[in-house]
């Protein structure tokens, strides 16, 4: 496998890349941060120490507009906003939808826009790579296609040296999340679970791809504020019931933070994929349960999972369903930086038959999905 081949090289590609990336931004007299996250952290971070000037971030969020975040203006994304002589560091996943928006009204964008992906709170070593080598050769010679493997030997060097150019000619559209063919082929009437439906966009999505009116949805979504929403954004057609509980490997109580974005996501220490800091007023406790305790004699045809760092922690809870049904599995796998091979392995070690295959639909870590496909008997 190439990664391990050259592995003694990422510390050394990884440091070039760095300095290459700050010198560029050097060139120019200030910098804009586009989206206050965890990569905004991290970038704040390496900017200070290479005194490198942030002039504002730019948010979406009018809750934060007009505000210093960690002693930096946060401005409202606004074209007035943003003059022509700063650099634009993207710190979010959705650079090419920024990208293209900007590009209307700058048509030199592309020149000073760039990309900072501190998505991890993990600064792993190539000693954590050698040491989980069998584990990752494993997973990636179950890989089904030559695309998959690529992808995952390319996303291992990326999520070391951080270099776009490493995924930038392997990623597709945001919008095609979770709808690869290989599950588009193979998918069939059933009963499919939606674990973090956040706004219901899986299904709404899938509905412009398949006939899904003779399917049944149980959406899962602990976060009250788009549980109140979900009804609103379905076609009344399409037959679902909700439920306003986070799946896991326990049937209990746990702490939840509760707020207006994707990211929200059960608060423990031990498991959690974020390091941000938690407004207290944003924490509330809800119900947790095995999907195993939930549905009993139903056959599942597809599960998928984005629930926020808490996967592996969900297909333990649903590993009765899984071995009994073999359903499709769609499963997010960057939320932690060894999701990228564990889940997978966890799914190999049920012994089932699946398929295996890799997307990825960002320019950054975000958005890496595995498509679990069961052999037909």
């Amino acid at each position: 496998m190439e990664l391990f081949e050259n592995i003694n090289n990422l510390n050394k590609e990884k440091k070039e890349y760095l300095m290459n990336y700050l010198n560029k931004l050097k060139k120019f007299p200030y910098i804009y941060l586009w989206g206050i996250s965890e990569s905004c952290d991290e970038a704040i971070k390496l900017f200070n120490k290479n005194n490198i000037v942030i002039k504002a971030i730019i948010e979406q969020n009018p809750d934060k507009y007009d505000y210093k975040y960690k002693d930096i203006s946060v401005i409202k994304q606004s074209f007035d906003n943003i003059d022509c002589n700063g650099a634009i560091v993207i710190t979010c996943s959705y650079y090419e939808t920024i990208k293209n928006k900007l590009i209307v009204n700058y048509k030199d964008i592309e020149k000073r826009l760039f990309i900072y992906d501190g998505y991890f709170i993990e600064n792993k070593t190539i000693k954590y790579y050698l040491n989980n080598k069998e584990t990752i050769e494993r997973c990636y010679n179950q890989l089904e296609d030559e695309k998959s493997k690529e992808l995952y030997n390319n996303l291992l060097k990326y999520r070391y040296i951080r270099d776009p150019k490493l995924i930038k000619d392997l990623y597709e559209s945001r919008n095609e999340c979770y709808l690869d063919k290989v599950f588009i082929d193979n998918y069939k009437d059933g009963l499919y679970i939606d674990a973090g439906s956040y706004n219901a966009d899986f299904i709404t999505t899938l509905s412009n791809k398949v006939s899904i009116l003779n399917s049944k949805f149980y959406i899962f979504e602990p976060n009250k504020i788009f549980y109140n929403d979900i009804k609103n954004n379905l076609d009344k057609k399409i037959s679902y019931e909700i439920y306003n509980v986070a799946l896991c490997d326990k049937d209990a109580t746990m702490e939840f933070m509760q707020i207006p974005s994707s990211t929200s996501h059960i608060i423990d220490k031990k498991y959690n994929a974020y390091k941000n800091s938690v407004d207290k007023n944003d924490i509330a406790t809800i119900k947790t349960n095995k999907l195993d305790t939930i549905i009993k004699e139903e056959k599942v045809s597809g599960i998928k999972i984005d629930i926020e760092g808490s996967e592996a922690r969900m297909l333990k809870g649903a590993t009765k369903i899984i071995k009994r049904d073999r359903p499709i599995l769609l499963l997010s796998i960057y939320h932690k930086w060894d999701d990228l091979f564990k889940l997978q392995n966890y799914i190999m070690s049920l012994d089932l038959n699946y398929k295996f295959y890799i997307r990825h639909y960002s320019l950054s870590v975000a958005k890496t999905i595995l498509y679990c496909i069961p052999v037909k008997d």
